[in-house]
C-alpha cells in the first residue's frame, strides 16, 4: 500500500500535528503493508528541501522568493494577495509532484498550500482520501484563496474524514460530511505515556529541575502561541503554596510568524511578569521542543488553560500517566474527557479558580489514578487506533468509484 502523506508542518519544523503524523506514519509502515513518503508545507523554514527522517523521505514545498517578499511587506493590505499568490504557486508545485507518481491513498493532516492542493488532487483524480481536522475550523473544505467557486468537490465519497473531538464532528455535520467521520482523540502512545512510581518522579524532579521531594510541579508543554494562554498560568502561580513551582516549556514562534505568540526574544517577558509578582525564583521556562513523556515523569499535575483547541492530546497523555488534570471549561474538547474530582477539573480562566482546583488535585488516591490512566491507556491507546487506521485504509483502497464508507460499521465489524 503506497501512501502519500501531506502536513501543513513536518519535522524538524515542530508542530503537534505534524509530529503525530510522522509517528502514525512510522508505527504504520512498522506494523503493516503501508509505504509513506511526505509533502509539507511549512512556516519556519524559508526553502524547499528533500531529506530522509527516520527512513520516510520528505519533500518540503515553498516558494522561497514570494514569501519573502510577503514577509517584507509588513502587515500592510497587499499580504492578503501575496499570500493568495504564495497558495497557488506552492499548490502548482505540489500538483507537479502529485502528477509524478501513483498513490493508493493520500492522508492529509491540517490547513496550507500543501493539503489543498493534496485534497483537490484526490478529489479530481479519485484517490482514496483520508482528511485529518487537527484544529477548529470553519468547514472540512479547503480551497485555494479565490478560487471557492472553481472548486466544487465531495467529501462524503471514498473520504473518512477524521474529527478528534465531537465539537470537529458537528463542524463537519453542518458542512454536510456525516456517516463517513471517525471521530476519535489523537492516540496515546501508551509506550511513552505511562505511570511511574513516587521514586522515580522524585529523581526526575531533581535531574530536569533541581526540585526538591516535596515540591509540587505543574508542568505546561505547548509552543508559544498567543491562544496557549501561558501567561495566565504566572497569574495562577502567584495565588499558589510556596511548594508549588511551574514549568513552562515548548518552542517559541520563528521570528517571521504570522501568528501572535511570544518569540525567543520575547520569552524573558514572562519571567518579567513572574518576577513582578514575586514567583520568579518558582517559574521555569524551558524554550524548545521537549520530550512530554519524560518531562511527564517529574510532574505532579498538568494545567492546559489554552483556547480554540481541537483537541488537545497532552492532556489524554498526562492522564495515562496517571497525572491529574486542570484545564479550562469553555473549552468543548477538554469538556468530552475531564470530569471534575475524578481525573482533574474544569475551571473558567480564573486565577483562583485554578489556584484551588490544583490544590484539591492533591486528595487523590494511587488507587484513583490507576482507575482514570487505566480508562484512557485501554480506549485510546496507539495500538488500537493503528489498527483502526489500516482497517479503514484498506477499505477506501477497495472502494467502487464515488461509494460513501459507514466508518462506525466498518471499525464494528
Amino acid at each position: 500500500m503506497k501512501v502519500l502523506l501531506v502536513s501543513s508542518k513536518y519535522q524538524p519544523e515542530y508542530s503537534g500535528s505534524g509530529l503525530r503524523a510522522h509517528r502514525t506514519h512510522l508505527r504504520l509502515n512498522q506494523k503493516y503493508d503501508v509505504e509513506t513518503e511526505v509533502i509539507a508545507s511549512g512556516v519556519e523554514f524559508t526553502n524547499s528541501d528533500t531529506y530522509v527522517l527516520d527512513g520516510l523521505n520528505v519533500n518540503r514545498v515553498l516558494s522561497t522568493k514570494l514569501r519573502k517578499f510577503h514577509w517584507a511587506l509588513g502587515k500592510g493590505p497587499f499580504r492578503r494577495l501575496t499570500n493568495a499568490a504564495i497558495f497557488h504557486h506552492e499548490a502548482w508545485r505540489v500538483n507537479k509532484l502529485l502528477a509524478s507518481k501513483k498513490y493508493d491513498l493520500i492522508h492529509v493532516f491540517g490547513y496550507s498550500p500543501a493539503t489543498v492542493a493534496a485534497v483537490l488532487w484526490a478529489r479530481r483524480n479519485n484517490v482514496p482520501l483520508i482528511l485529518e481536522l487537527v484544529n477548529v475550523v470553519i468547514s472540512p473544505y479547503q480551497y485555494l484563496p479565490g478560487a471557492r467557486k472553481f472548486a466544487n468537490y465531495d467529501l462524503n465519497e471514498n473520504t473518512v474524514v477524521v474529527a478528534i473531538s465531537e465539537q470537529l464532528e458537528r463542524i463537519s455535520e453542518r458542512a454536510g460530511v456525516t456517516g463517513n467521520v471517525w471521530v476519535r482523540p489523537n492516540p496515546v502512545d501508551t509506550s511513552r505515556f505511562k505511570p511511574v512510581d513516587e521514586e522515580a518522579r522524585n529523581v526526575a524532579k531533581k535531574e530536569l529541575f533541581g526540585f526538591e521531594s516535596d515540591v509540587r510541579t505543574i508542568v505546561y508543554v505547548a509552543k508559544f502561541l498567543k491562544r496557549k494562554n501561558h501567561s495566565f498560568l504566572i497569574d495562577v502561580l502567584a495565588k499558589l503554596p510556596d511548594n508549588y513551582r511551574l514549568v513552562l516549556a515548548g518552542p517559541p514562534l520563528p521570528e517571521i510568524h504570522s501568528v501572535p505568540g511570544l518569540t525567543e526574544s520575547e520569552l524573558s517577558t514572562l519571567q518579567a511578569k513572574a518576577n513582578k509578582l514575586g514567583v520568579g525564583d518558582r517559574l521555569v521556562i524551558r524554550s524548545g521542543f521537549v520530550d512530554f513523556a519524560k518531562y511527564l515523569e517529574a510532574a505532579d499535575l498538568t494545567c492546559f488553560p489554552s483556547e480554540n483547541e481541537g483537541m488537545g492530546t497532552p492532556l489524554l497523555e498526562s492522564l495515562a500517566a496517571k497525572i491529574p488534570v486542570i484545564a479550562n471549561s469553555e473549552e468543548p474538547s477538554f469538556r468530552q474527557h475531564i470530569k471534575d474530582g475524578f481525573n482533574g477539573f474544569l475551571q473558567p480562566i480564573d486565577s483562583a479558580k485554578w489556584a484551588e482546583a490544583i490544590t484539591e488535585t492533591e486528595q487523590f488516591s494511587n488507587d484513583q489514578r490507576d482507575e482514570f490512566s487505566a480508562d484512557i491507556r485501554d480506549r485510546y491507546s496507539t495500538e488500537k487506533i493503528d489498527g483502526n487506521y489500516y482497517r479503514l485504509m484498506k477499505r477506501l483502497i477497495i472502494a467502487e468509484a464515488h461509494e460513501k464508507i459507514d466508518v462506525r460499521q466498518e471499525l464494528e465489524n
